[in-house]
């Protein structure tokens, strides 16, 4: 069992719960947030004989996290989909972390591990 915490473009957010709905990937959590990834700027010495890398500051970026707990036969094929619909090559397409998840628990049933996410 894995949780998965998809951060995108808010442009993007909904092909992203699309096309996991679409998949039969249903159960998310969904939230604002901002945050900033590491940006560089690179750039020459006065004689243009050494280049630098320079980190630069800049605001923070409006984005939208999707979190999952899935079974771990399920993890590529939501990284595949997340990913078909994202990424286009640029800084700010967003990232995907993929944490261990001990157990979970359907209150309801008391069904625990992957009976309780599906």
């Amino acid at each position: 069992m894995k949780e998965i915490m998809i951060i995108v473009r808010p442009r993007r957010y909904f092909k992203t719960k699309e096309i996991l709905s679409e998949n039969r990937f249903y159960a998310m959590s969904t939230k604002e947030v901002l945050g900033r990834g590491k940006n560089t700027v690179k750039y020459m010495s006065a004689d243009e004989k050494q280049t630098y890398n320079a980190a630069y500051e800049n605001s923070l970026v409006a984005k939208k996290m999707i979190e999952m707990v899935v079974r771990d036969e399920d993890v590529d094929k939501i990284i595949e989909l997340v990913l078909q619909v994202n990424k286009t090559g640029n800084e700010g397409d967003g990232k995907i972390f993929v944490l261990p998840m001990n157990n979970s628990y359907r209150i309801h049933t008391g069904e625990s591990g992957n009976d309780a996410l599906i």
